[in-house]
């Protein structure tokens, strides 16, 4: 197993797990994902952290194994068949073709323009104002339909591999606008002491909304419809409104 995944056992003993979807005896339910902040957090040598880990838990118990790894590998993985689980995907037709999506979404982000502070008046809500603007997007990320139909008459649209960089590269002037959501760029406009220097452009590309992904196969079908049932169940829980709280992850809606 190259060196890079990084295993952790998500049986969450601090908050009673439930394990409502836990399969038969000695099946581990692989489950895969990436950086994205607060719903799954890892990297080199750290054992991934975050809602969607704590979530599976409450559901799997300690069946369930979550491994971080760099977002194009984790996709591969699902679609041969090496995982059971991609965490976090949003739902794009063209994502469809490639892999199954839980009913419901377990989380959702604005996605939107940034710009350095006083800039914000770059992005109006019109792309046709942007087809000679640099600006930049993460390499692999969903953007919305909108921006998907568009990106084309971006001249001068760079892709960066991670929101570290488009958020550097903007703070430097290489770029007016930068393309991510706020979930990510928080932490990082943080961490890079920019939080005063970036500013998000209103209005909102698109809301998108992240799921749990499956394999497209009798087993991934049969994966999914469990989760979606031990999910419903769980969402109405008092451990659920207790986690959402925890990793500062709005709820999303439910009927009562």
């Amino acid at each position: 197993m190259p060196t890079r995944r990084r295993v952790c056992e998500a049986g969450l003993a601090g908050l009673g797990g439930l394990a409502l979807a836990r399969p038969a005896q000695a099946v581990v339910v692989r489950a895969v994902g990436s950086q994205f902040a607060r719903i799954f957090e890892g990297g080199e040598g750290q054992a991934p952290r975050g809602l969607a880990v704590d979530l599976l838990g409450q559901l799997f118990g300690d069946a369930v194994r979550c491994e971080w790894l760099p977002w194009a590998r984790a996709q591969l993985m699902l679609e041969q068949g090496e995982a059971d689980i991609l965490i976090g995907p949003y739902r794009t037709p063209e994502r469809e073709l490639r892999m199954l999506f839980s009913v419901r979404s377990f989380y959702s982000d604005a996605m939107a323009w940034y710009a350095r502070r006083g800039e914000e008046w770059r992005w109006s809500g019109e792309f046709g104002e942007l087809t000679q603007l640099p600006v930049a997007a993460v390499r692999g990320w969903a953007y919305g339909s909108r921006f998907e139909r568009m990106k084309t008459s971006l001249s001068q649209l760079t892709w960066v591999q991670n929101v570290d960089a488009g958020l550097q590269m903007l703070s430097k002037r290489r770029v007016e606008l930068f393309a991510a959501n706020d979930r990510n760029c928080q932490p990082v406009l943080q961490r890079l002491g920019l939080a005063d220097a970036i500013g998000r452009c209103s209005p909102p590309l698109d809301v998108l909304h992240g799921h749990m992904g499956f394999a497209r196969s009798a087993a991934g079908e049969a994966l999914s419809q469990r989760y979606d049932q031990a999910y419903e169940l769980w969402l109405r829980t008092g451990s659920a409104a207790e986690l959402y709280r925890r990793w500062g992850v709005d709820r999303p809606f439910t009927v009562a």
